[in-house]
């Protein structure tokens, strides 16, 4: 409910400044300012107009699926044209300043100027469009892979690893993306596929078509998911079941061994909705210090509470690596570990942008990955 209402008071305050900044002082005909007003707060509010739609079943099948795709799209253009008018006149009022300050005639860079301000806008607008338009390039894009060789002298044989995160599943899905991602990764001849979270964003029964896709993953030793936020927001029960019934190998608070190495792989339930269910000592109850033992773990600030006396490896997602810029800096401010490789404590923690979406399926300086991890004993 505190989410619910944050989002509502944030939707509110963006789309008040956008739509003022944008035709608030602008002469240009009422029925612009309304309809141009109207496609800003359907944008800010998409995903509440979404969840409607699903709710009330206003929509066939065919409809959703694009009405889906243009309202979050709409949201991302007005994230980034809100996050652009906000450096504009950051920028603007700067050199306003010095020119005042500075006794140059200042009137053609005054705010108050509509003439420069209309200009201004189109400006941003159409560096907004583009900008959206990338971004929804980068979004639709078959993750690319990203190789990281891990060095240890713990293990007893050679493994290479492949993670997948953040898939965020739903109905509006492509099933020929999926396919294209199961096609990448089996080709990459991985000895072990590790799924780490945020896999279903939906009801599970709606995405059968795609699950079934996903359930080509081919791995000789296995392939293994835990639940991230989005699988307990949509029912963990249900996400356990449909895993199973992929034949994935459903990590709660436990792990196995690969093949006949010392090389456990172990998950945990999503440290954000169950913190209390996580339970470290029955995760590695089999092991010992010798073996090398991974975690996985959607979230990464788990990082911080472990050890190299538990665990030597974490593997997780949750980020998005900021998904759109510069949404990457609350991101970072809320989860320390961004992307890519870092060392918490001693052992190593990789941190995945995600193969999909949440919301706008747009990517702005955060490109998706799969990322291919070589074990190699030293």
């Amino acid at each position: 409910m505190f989410f619910f209402f944050a989002f509502v008071i944030v939707a509110i305050a963006c789309s008040v400044i956008s739509i003022r900044t944008l035709v608030g002082y602008s002469d240009i005909k009422k029925i612009y300012k309304y309809m141009i007003a109207l496609l800003i707060i359907a944008g800010w509010f998409a995903p509440l107009i979404i969840k409607l739609l699903e709710f009330l079943k206003l929509v066939p099948d065919f409809v959703y699926t694009p009405l889906y795709h243009f309202l979050y799209s709409l949201m991302g253009f007005c994230f980034i044209l809100f996050a652009l008018l906000i450096l504009r006149d950051i920028i603007w009022y700067v050199i306003y300043g010095v020119c005042k300050l500075t006794n140059r005639n200042s009137w053609h860079v005054d705010p108050n100027n509509l003439v420069s301000l209309n200009r201004a806008n189109i400006v941003i607008v159409c560096l907004a469009v583009v900008a959206t338009a990338y971004a929804l390039y980068l979004g639709y894009k078959i993750p690319e892979i990203k190789n990281i060789a891990v060095y240890s002298d713990k293990i007893d044989k050679n493994l290479r690893i492949l993670q997948i995160s953040d898939l965020h599943i739903n109905r509006a899905t492509s099933v020929d993306r999926i396919k294209a991602i199961v096609s990448e990764a089996n080709n990459l001849n991985p000895d072990v596929i590790v799924i780490t979270g945020d896999t279903i964003d939906d009801n599970v029964v709606l995405i059968e078509e795609q699950m079934a896709a996903l359930k080509e993953l081919s791995a000789p030793y296995g392939v293994f998911a835990i639940m991230g936020n989005h699988e307990f927001y949509n029912n963990i029960y249900d996400a356990k079941r449909t895993f199973e019934n992929n034949n994935f190998e459903f990590l709660f608070n436990g792990g196995k061994f690969v093949g006949n190495t010392n090389i456990y792989i172990s998950g945990i339930p999503d440290m954000n909705t169950m913190y209390e269910r996580i339970n470290l000592w029955r995760t590695f109850a089999i092991t010992q210090k010798d073996d090398y033992r991974i975690l996985l773990s959607h979230t990464p600030l788990i990082a911080d509470s472990l050890s190299t006396d538990l665990v030597d490896l974490v593997l997780s997602g949750h980020t998005h690596g900021g998904q759109i810029y510069p949404f990457h800096l609350l991101v970072k401010q809320s989860n320390r570990y961004l992307a890519g490789v870092y060392n918490v404590n001693k052992l190593k923690l990789i941190v995945s942008r995600g193969a999909g979406t949440w919301g706008p399926a747009m990517r702005l300086l955060a490109p998706s990955d799969i990322i291919l991890i070589d074990l190699i004993k030293k």
